[in-house]
């Protein structure tokens, strides 16, 4: 999913394929046993949009839609984000250490007043409020990113970040420019401390107990961990020492950060959270193989199990209505020959192995879904990244290709998505003439194939994002999906997003 500024960057490969006071305190173990399942039930339709919170327009844009919450042309409204690394003590009604970004520290809770209450005007008017954890600046560790997503394949789609900003090699990537901007371009005004990486709390109970249920059903290498990437520490990689990104105060005061998610989103009656997980550099950076692939990224399928079993054992023990969804890459499903340099058949991998996770999250009353972000999609044929010579390189097509991975290899339930405006890659300044914005015959080629829209319904970044030079915003993208999803006579379907 976005980041603060831009979005999940698909980079598909040749040939296709100040402290708190408390102290951690765990919850009871919960056991989940992994079961191989048949067909998946569907799951309830909704129509999905996400918002991006920053503190100057946040709170507006958040009162705006509560206020109009039964006229809005949607059903769940996804709050977007809190970092991976957050702290939060149960019961004290601070977003302080979250990182959501909805208010400065002229507020002294942090917006979380202003959050709750939102929400409850929210479900009063019919639409769920789910909290998202992650997004693309909350998993981009710049350094090795840089270093193996970007410069090992040295005639990627990315490398001419290396010529523009680090003069040609590698060496000339540094902090002070922040390894060549691989995760924001300098537009964006971001700094290194913005970013950070899903730890790996090995003190808490339910992370040893998430460790110990990948390692019973491990399909591929010996699952490897590193505890030691702590936000502030120092991280040497060959003759390159740098800073891991992020926070350490979850590890200074020893919480588990996804075990406060669920404190949190319990305190805030939300219904449900959304994990966005794209650590694209521990995929590139912890792979196995040799040369220039193809590769596998087992140890990357076992940190990603590893921190939804540990969502779902603290849902399961603290707050048991609470649904859980995952935004999952495109190529996520493609079970194929893996070149590096995204997430390809993570997902894929993840259900073959760890099914229960993919059944708590596609059935019965905990399953939030899974929603593919099929948009920053490329056409460039240097890079192969069109999937299927028999489709068209179209955004419908690639839409309906990487869906369709999802529907024949995880369930026909798993939603797809769209984006509004322009997309953040391939780059609009390097790459332009091979984005794929939404437009409205795009946007009516999807919409019109029962396939894609499957019953299920679909997600929508971002619910303020500027429809550029496209020609749907929006508003018009909902009402699509709404009357799609639900027929026309769901007055919502009328709906419009307010203005703030």
């Amino acid at each position: 999913m976005g980041s603060f500024c831009s979005l999940l960057v698909l980079v598909f490969s040749a040939l296709g394929s100040s402290a708190p006071t408390g102290t951690y305190s765990p919850s009871s173990s919960v056991a989940t046993t992994s079961t191989t399942t048949g067909p998946r039930a569907s799951l309830a339709p909704a129509v999905i949009g996400y918002l991006l919170l920053d503190p100057v327009t946040g709170p507006a844009k958040l009162q705006a839609l509560a206020a109009n919450a039964t006229r809005l042309p949607l059903t769940r409204l996804v709050v977007s984000f809190a970092r991976p690394d957050m702290v939060y003590i149960p019961q004290s009604r601070t977003l302080k250490h979250v990182g959501l970004g909805l208010a400065t520290n002229t507020s002294s809770d942090y917006g979380f007043e202003l959050l709750a209450n939102a929400t409850r005007q929210l479900q009063a008017g019919g639409v769920e409020v789910f909290l998202s954890v992650g997004g693309w600046n909350y998993n981009c560790f710049a350094f090795l990113y840089m270093k193996y997503s970007i410069a090992y394949f040295p005639v990627g789609p990315n490398a001419w970040k290396l010529s523009m900003y680090g003069l040609g090699s590698m060496s000339g990537c540094t902090e002070a420019n922040q390894y060549c901007y691989v995760c924001e371009p300098p537009s964006e005004g971001t700094k290194l401390s913005d970013f950070s990486i899903f730890p790996e709390p090995s003190f808490s109970p339910t992370w040893k107990q998430a460790q110990a249920f990948v390692a019973s059903g491990t399909g591929g290498d010996v699952p490897v961990w590193h505890p030691e990437l702590v936000g502030g520490a120092s991280f040497t990689d060959g003759s390159v020492t740098t800073t891991v990104p992020g926070s350490d105060l979850w590890s200074r005061v020893r919480r588990d950060p996804y075990q406060d998610l669920v404190y949190l989103a319990k305190d805030l009656n939300l219904d449900g959270i959304d994990l966005d997980y794209e650590e694209f550099w521990h995929a590139d950076t912890f792979r196995s193989g040799t040369g220039l692939g193809p590769f596998r990224l087992d140890q990357t399928v076992y940190k990603y199990s590893a921190i939804a079993y540990d969502l779902i054992l603290n849902i399961k023990a603290t707050y048991p209505t609470c649904k859980l969804s995952v935004a999952a890459s495109a190529a996520g499903a493609w079970n194929g020959p893996w070149w590096g340099g995204n997430l390809k058949g993570l997902w894929y991998f993840s259900n073959l192995w760890y099914p229960s996770i993919t059944d708590f999250m596609m059935t019965g009353p905990n399953a939030g879904g899974i929603n593919a972000m099929t948009y920053d999609l490329s056409k460039n044929p240097t890079f192969h990244e069109c999937p299927s010579p028999t489709l068209p390189c179209s955004l419908a097509g690639q839409v309906a290709f990487y869906l369709d991975t999802y529907h024949t290899n995880i369930s026909p339930s798993v939603r797809f998505g769209l984006e509004v405006g322009t997309p953040a890659y391939p780059d609009a300044m390097h790459d332009s003439v091979s984005q794929l914005p939404l437009t409205k015959q795009a946007l009516n080629e999807i919409t019109s194939s029962v396939s894609v829209l499957g019953g299920s319904g679909a997600i929508v970044w971002e619910l303020y994002k500027d429809q550029g030079v496209a020609d749907v915003n929006a508003s018009v993208v909902l009402q699509t999906l709404c009357r799609g999803v639900f027929g026309g006579g769901m007055e919502r379907c009328l709906g419009v997003i307010p203005r703030f």
